[in-house]
Parts: C-alpha cells; structure tokens; sequence
C-alpha cells in the first residue's frame, strides 16, 4: 500500500500546489499595484487575497478527486487502477519553472526601487494641496535618539514647504500633537488640512528604519505608506528623506518645479554630528526663551566647527543672535547686526537658494531701519523677505517678519493678510495672535480684535500676553475697570514684575497711589528696566526733576529705550516750561526729525511729529510749526482713536495747537461718544494736564465734556472698589469675554 506522500506526487497534488501557489504569488503581487490604481478600497484588496488563498486550498482538493486522463476528466475512483496506467506529464515540470520565472519578473518590476522596501506601498493619487506631518515616533530605546527622530522629521517638512502648491503646517503648530489621544480627524480639523503624515524612526546599531504613512483626514484612508531600511550615513538619511517628500507630493499630486526637485535632493551636511547639533540647536531656537536661544547660538556655532559649510547653520545661527537681541536685549544691536549679518552672509555664500537665510537678512534690514527710522533698510529687507516666500512660501517666520515691516509703512490691510497666511501655515503659532489684533485695531476693527485676542486666551490659557493685549485694548477704550481686571490676571501669569504695568497710569487718573506704590515695591533693583520703571514712577507722582535725573542716563541708540525713555523724557521737560530740553531730548529719540528734509508723519512718528510742532511754536518757529501740523492731521484722521493701536485723541491736539478751538472740541465730542475718558493711557497724562489742549480749557464746553468723563471715571472707580474689596475680579473679566 503506497504511502500518503507517494500518493499525493501519484495524483500530482505536490505539483499543483506548487504551480497555484506560484500564481497566487502572481495574482498578489499584481493586485496590490493594480487595484489602488483602479481606486479599489483597502478592504477590497484584503478579501482578494483571502480568496486567492482559499481558491488554493480547492485546487488541491480537486487535484485528489479528479484525474485527467486521454478520455477527459474522471473522478479518481473510477478509474480502473489495474489496466490504468498514469501518464508522464513532463510538460507539468516546465509549466512549474515557467511560473516561477514569471512570478520572479513580476515581483522585481513593482518593488524595484532603488531603494529596499519592506512593506508594500499603497499608492492612491489624490488633490489635496494641505497636509500636516505629525512628530515622528522614535523607536529607539536610546532618548538621545529623539533628538535624530526630531530631526527627520523636521527636515521632511522643510522639504515638503519647498512645494508651492502644498500648504505645509509649521513645526510649532504640529508638535502640539506629540504624545497626543486625538484621532487623525480631530487633528486635521483643528490644523484645516486634508492629509495627515504619520511616522516613526528606529536605530539599530549603524541602521536605521524609517517608517511614513500618508492619510487622508476625511476618511482616514492611508493614500501611501512605505519602510525604508538603510545604512546611517547622512547621504542615505536625506537620500530617504528626499524620497519620501517626492513620492508624497506625487501622491497629492503636487507639481514638482525643477528647484523644488534640486531642494528636495539637496543633502545640507556629510557630517552626522554636525547634523545632530544641528537639529538641537533647531528645536532651542523654536522655544524663543532667553537659556534656549543661548544654547541654540552654542549649538550652532559647534556644528559650524564640525563642518565649516554647513549653510543651514549658519543661518540659524544668524537668527538666535537676532533673537536675543530682540526679545531679550542680550546683545547690542550694533554687536548683533555685525555677527548676524557675518554668519547670513556665509549661510547664502554657501547656499543662495536657502529661504532662511534670506529670511534672516530681512529681519537685519529691518531691525536697523527700526533703531533710526531713516535710510533704506526697510526696503533691503522687504526684497529680502519676497525672496525667502518665493523660496519657501510656507516659510511663517518670514511671513510674521515681513508682516512687521509692513506695519511700520503704515500698509496695514498688507500686514494683516501676511499674519492671516501665517496662521494658516501655523495656526498654533502664538505670534500672529498677538500682532493680528493691532493690524485689527489699527484699521478701526474693533470687534474683530476683541474676538481675535479672546480667541487667543482661549488657545493659550497660560500665556500672558494675549491677556496682557487685552488689557491694552480694553484699556484704551475706556473700560479701564476691565483693563484693571485682567492686568492682574497677566500679574498672576507672568513670572516678570513690570508685567502689567500698563494699568499705572490709570491707577494715577484715579488716584490710587497706594498700588503704584506696591508696584514699584516689587519690581527689583537688579532688573534691567529698573531705572525706566522708577524714572516712570516719578513721573507719575510728578516729581519731573526726579524723573530727568533717573532716565537721561538711560537713553542710548536702542529703539527700545527711545520708546520707552525719551516720551517720558520730553513730557517730564514739558512740565517743568524747560521746553529747549525737551526739544533736545525729542531729537535725540527721533533723528529723523532733524533731518534736512521735510518731516512727514506716519502711524509711528505722528506722536512726536504733533510734539515738535508744539515745542517749534513755543521756540517762536510758527510757520514751521504749522506746517508740520498741517501734514500731521490726515495721519491723525485715519487712525482710529480708541482700541488697541488707538491714537487718542492725537486729532484734537492737533486743531487745538491750529486754534481751531470749534473743530477741536467737536472732534472731542466724538471721542468721548466711542468710549474715550482719559488721556493717560494714550499719553502718559491725563487731559487736564495735557498742555497741548490749553487753548480748549475756559470753553465751557470742553468743561462739560471734561463732567461726562469724570462722571465715567467715577463710575470706573467704583466697579473697582468694589473688586478690590470682594476680590472678586472675574465678574469684571467675564464681562469682557461677553462682548
């Protein structure tokens, strides 16, 4: 009796299990490249191969039961086992070698490459012109490998924001998401995107795998996923990280230019450390704290000494050097426009093309044409700024930069749409929240900046600015009780001590001595902006000689402190008649007003432009005076009086120094009905003080709108009394998120 394994070679089983098992592999391989390209879903895919393997499993029940033979088909029972004799089919041998051939070719042609794939890629073209790439997981056991995970990640979407045609979320915004539960569609909800990349990095020894999938946010899809295996060297990671950035524009059917191709295969560094440097000097620049920024300058300076042509580097170290000098007043700005602009220069030497350099030599430009006010820095900087959005459109710091010098050119609508593109690029961004409210406010929208700053609060619970913004706002329209209630709440989140100080001058409108004096009492001596404090607080108690001796050594070059030092400098000389003092110090603030040419006021110079008027008047120069008044009041008109980027009530100064007493009073008139009721939050004084409205003060009807205003006051001034004694200030708050 022949064995069972004699029998199944007798009935040909082994043979036909082998041949079908050679066209399922045929059948598979061709079916997970053909049926995306014909828009099958996923599932479908799935119960295709399922039936291929079942339809295995009937072949060799069929090859059991049936025997062909020169008669056709018969069951295998039937047969007469004596008189039949079997026949050879060597042909079946052949069949075998020749499926195997095939299924050999077929295999090779859809996963040839150039480089290994582990996992079959699901390839589905879609149009879709937003995407986010999620923080990449890092699956290493080893947490400094984070830091290379960071940097893959970060890089493919420096790459994917080189595409014109996509919209590519900034790294501030997706990084909120690290470690998150929210599902892909909540995700690209919040973000306002239509793909989601998803990914994850392990090394192993001097391997690495990377793994990325594509998903589309509507129904949560996977359009294309892929594994890539390689050797670590920097060649093979941004070899990978090229590819990847391709096949995933291909996917979303996204125009390659032939720049976009050079940037997507550009490899920055051949040196592994450098990069690693690199990548954490990145990741401190992006936090913009004081420590942070510090070390990103180290960080930077070293992957510089490691690979002396890394352009990258460069570039960022450029931009922490900038950055502390900015926003955190670490670095003169002669020192930093020096370094910064040494190490911008070698960074575009390097690589002209590199949209951040160019960003960086924008933001140079400009913080130069803000010390001075004068020469054409503004528009080196503006060039500078078109180049890195034609580099890199998705590019958000460039975007909030080029927002600011438009601001200064007075081109708010202009401004306004940068920081609009800007939150679309990075919609978590804190920046384009705070500085959107003033472009708002500047053009008169009120409501629209009330809402916007709420907004942020909403975002950023715990970040005090958007709280500090609100003060200002609700400050400057005449709800001084709510300003005073939410400048506290900026007290209670803010680690500075000079936070809030925006309130003082109401605290003086109305009298309350006691807190300006708690104030000061915890604003420390070694803190940098201790002397501007205290000089402040003597102007407050109108000790004018007091606050000359403390601020005039205080002035200097920076444009910070003439905005912070010389208004008060040139007021304090004001009020003591000493008006050649404060006609020096108001051109030791504002050099381009003692240019040669004729003064033309803006948004930002219109204070000092109306002040030099007056003090030319006093000084005897009226035909001067006149004119710069004349060429001041069609400033003043445009700019709304009340809100955030309010100008008070710059127009009523200006037809009160004209004498034209009528004029003036009706356009104060008009203040006091949008909500206006003190001077001291727009000039540091309050309107019985203002010596620029002496002419306005026996009318009797600037008397009866000095009793409306005082009758508000007083009203204020109760609300907070009563505040103060409950220390209940929500209510007060609450009152300003409901409008």
């Amino acid at each position: 009796m022949p064995s069972l394994f004699e029998e199944l070679r007798r009935r040909n089983v082994l043979k036909v299990a082998a041949a079908y098992a050679l066209v399922a592999w045929i059948l598979i391989e061709a079916g997970s490249v053909l049926l995306p390209t014909f828009g099958a879903p996923e599932w479908f895919f799935r119960v295709y191969v399922m039936l291929v393997v079942g339809g295995w499993v009937v072949a060799l029940i069929i090859a059991w039961i049936f025997e062909i033979t020169p008669d056709g088909v018969k069951l295998e029972k039937d047969l007469n086992r004596e008189n039949y004799v079997r026949p050879s089919r060597p042909h079946m041998n052949w069949v075998i070698i020749g499926l195997l051939v095939l299924a050999l070719g077929v295999s090779v042609s859809f996963n040839v490459s150039g480089i290994r794939h582990d996992t079959p890629t699901v390839v589905e073209s879609v149009q879709n012109d937003s995407i986010a790439v999620l923080p990449f997981e890092s699956l290493s056991s080893d947490p400094e490998n984070q830091f290379f995970t960071d940097g893959i990640h970060d890089d493919l979407m420096t790459r994917l924001s080189h595409v014109e045609s996509l919209r590519v979320i900034s790294r501030t915004s997706v990084f909120a998401y690290r470690d998150t539960a929210k599902n892909v569609r909540q995700i690209a909800d919040e973000l306002d995107v239509d793909t989601i990349v998803v990914g994850s990095v392990q090394q192993y020894g001097d391997k690495v795998r990377i793994n990325v999938q594509l998903i589309d946010a509507i129904s949560d899809d996977s359009i294309w996923a892929e594994s890539y295996d390689e050797s670590l060297t920097m060649e093979n990671v941004f070899d990978i990280q090229s590819q990847i950035s391709s096949e995933i524009a291909a996917s979303l059917q996204a125009a390659l230019t032939p720049q976009n191709q050079l940037r997507l295969a550009a490899v920055p560094t051949r040196n592994l450390d450098a990069y690693t440097l690199y990548v954490a000097g990145k990741k401190n620049l992006y936090l913009r704290e004081f420590e942070s920024l510090q070390a990103a300058r180290t960080q930077f300076e070293q992957a510089i000494e490691l690979d002396g042509d890394y352009a990258q580097a460069y570039a960022g170290l450029a931009q922490s050097i900038m950055l502390l000098m900015i926003n955190h007043k670490a670095i003169s700005p002669a020192e930093a426009y020096e370094l910064a602009g040494v190490a911008v220069a070698k960074s575009l030497e390097l690589d002209s093309q590199l949209a951040e350099a160019h960003a960086v030599a924008g933001l140079i430009e400009s913080q130069k044409w803000n010390q001075v006010l004068i020469g054409d820095s503004n528009a080196k900087a503006a060039a500078s700024y078109r180049r890195a959005l034609e580099l890199n459109p998705n590019l958000a710091d460039a975007l909030v930069w080029y927002a600011s010098l438009k601001e200064t050119e007075g081109d708010f609508a202009a401004s306004g749409d940068l920081l609009r593109q800007a939150m679309q690029i990075d919609p978590l961004s804190r920046i384009p929240y705070v500085n959107l409210p003033s472009m708002l406010a500047a053009q008169g929208e009120i409501e629209q900046t009330t809402e916007l700053l709420i907004k942020a609060i909403e975002i950023f619970p715990n970040w005090p600015t958007p709280y500090q913004y609100l003060s200002n706002h609700l400050e400057r329209l005449g709800r001084l009780d709510e300003a005073v209630a939410w400048s506290i709440r900026v007290d209670e989140l803010s680690d500075d001590p000079i936070s809030g100080g925006n309130v003082l001058p109401i605290y003086h409108e109305l009298g309350y001595v006691d807190l300006i004096d708690e104030f000061i009492a915890q604003f420390p001596e070694d803190h940098p902006l201790y002397p501007v404090g205290a000089g402040y607080i003597h102007f407050l108690n109108e000790d004018y000689a007091g606050t000359i001796e403390i601020l005039d050594p205080q002035g200097g070059d920076d444009r910070w402190r003439v905005e912070m030092v010389y208004p008060v400098l040139v007021r304090a000389a004001v009020m003591q008649g000493n008006y050649d003092l404060a006609y020096d110090y108001l051109l030791r603030g504002f050099p381009s007003l003692a240019s040669d040419a004729r003064v033309v006021a803006d948004r930002k110079t219109l204070g000092a432009v109306i002040m030099l008027a007056f003090l030319e008047r006093r000084r005897g120069n009226h035909v001067l005076a006149d004119e710069l008044l004349e060429g001041a009041l069609p400033v003043a008109r445009q700019l709304p009086r009340v809100g955030l980027g309010g100008q008070g009530i710059k127009d009523v100064q200006i037809l009160a120094l004209q004498g034209r007493t009528d004029a003036a009073l009706d356009a104060l008139s008009e203040a006091v009905d949008e909500g206006f009721v003190s001077n001291a939050p727009f000039e540091m004084w309050s309107i019985d003080q203002d010596p620029l409205l002496d002419s306005l003060r026996n009318d009797p009807r600037y008397e009866r709108l000095r009793l409306v205003m005082e009758e508000a006051l007083q009203r204020i001034q109760r609300s907070i009394e009563q505040a103060r004694s409950s220390g209940d200030w929500q209510s007060l708050r609450d009152q300003a998120l409901t409008i």
